[in-house]
C-alpha cells in the first residue's frame, strides 16, 4: 500500500507539460513584428493562415533587415511548422534573437537553422541573392554547413536524407532545450541534426566558423559577432532572405 501511495505522489507531483500554442492567430500578424520596425518596413503578410515573405530581400536591395520576430521571448521550447520556398531560395529559423539597437541583423545574436533549395548545391549558379549567396554555397560544397537543415556555419545535418522538392511543403520540428543542452531538428519526421547549445563541442565548432572573426564584417557595426549565441532567451525569427518563403501550421510548446 505504501508503495502505491509513493507512486501516486510521484506521478501527481510531476509538472504537467505545457500545451502547444498556435503562432498564427486570426489570419493575421498578431504576435509578430518586423525586426526593429520603424513603422515603414514591410514584406510580410498572412493569407489563409500562411505567413508569406514576398519582397526583394534586404541582402539584395540594401535596405534594413525585415526578418519577422515573435513578440514573445522564449528560452526552452519545441516548435513545429511547415515551410516552402521558391527555386534558388533561402530562408531560416533563428532563436534567442535580441532586438537591441546595437545590432543591425537578427543573426548577430540568434543561431539559425537553414532553409534553402538543396538543388543549388549541384547548380550553384541558380541560387538567388547574387554573389554573396553564390559564395556561401561554393565554399560549403563539402562541409554542408550552409545546407538544408544545418545550424548555419556550425553543424552540418546528417549525410543523406529525403526532402520534398521546391514548391512543396516540408515540415520542421525543432527542440531547443537549455536545461539539457540539446538542440534537435527533424525534417518530415526524421531526425537530421542534433547539436549542443553550449560547451566544448559548441565552442570548437564556433572557433572554425565565421562567428569567430569578430574584428571583421564592419557592416555589422561595433558589436560584430561578439554577442552571437550569448543569450539564453529571446525572440524566435523567420528570416528576410532571397526568394519568397511561406510558413504555416506554426505551433510552439515551452519546456
Amino acid at each position: 500500500m505504501r508503495k502505491l501511495i509513493v507512486f501516486f505522489l510521484l506521478v501527481s507531483c510531476k509538472t504537467p507539460e505545457k500545451e502547444w500554442v498556435s503562432l498564427i492567430k486570426n489570419n493575421s500578424l498578431d504576435g509578430w513584428h518586423i525586426f526593429q520596425d520603424n513603422g515603414q518596413k514591410s514584406g510580410w503578410r498572412v493569407e489563409n493562415d500562411i505567413l508569406i515573405f514576398d519582397k526583394i530581400s534586404g541582402l539584395e536591395s540594401g535596405e534594413d533587415d525585415s526578418s519577422l520576430l515573435s513578440d514573445k521571448s522564449y528560452s526552452s521550447f519545441e516548435i513545429s511548422f511547415e515551410w516552402k520556398i521558391e527555386e534558388g531560395g533561402n530562408s531560416g529559423f533563428m532563436w534567442n534573437v535580441s532586438e537591441d539597437s546595437i545590432y543591425k541583423y537578427p543573426y548577430q545574436t540568434g543561431p539559425e537553422i537553414q532553409i534553402i533549395d538543396p538543388s543549388v548545391y549541384s547548380q550553384p549558379e541558380d541560387v538567388l541573392g547574387g554573389s554573396i549567396e553564390l559564395n556561401n554555397v561554393l565554399v560549403d560544397l563539402e562541409e554542408k554547413k550552409h545546407y538544408l537543415g544545418a545550424v548555419y556555419d556550425l553543424f552540418s545535418p546528417k549525410d543523406k536524407f529525403e526532402f520534398n522538392p521546391v514548391g512543396e511543403w516540408n515540415h520542421y520540428e525543432i527542440k531547443i532545450d537549455q536545461k539539457n543542452n540539446q538542440g534537435l531538428l527533424k525534417l518530415n519526421g526524421i531526425k537530421i541534426n542534433e547539436f549542443p547549445l553550449r560547451g566544448p563541442k559548441w565552442d570548437a565548432s564556433l572557433a572554425k566558423s565565421k562567428f569567430n572573426y569578430s574584428d571583421e564584417y564592419p557592416y555589422l557595426g561595433e558589436r560584430r559577432w561578439h554577442d552571437f549565441a550569448k543569450f539564453s532567451s529571446g525572440s524566435i525569427c523567420l528570416q528576410d532572405h532571397p526568394g519568397k518563403a511561406y510558413f504555416r501550421k506554426i505551433f510552439i510548446r515551452e519546456l
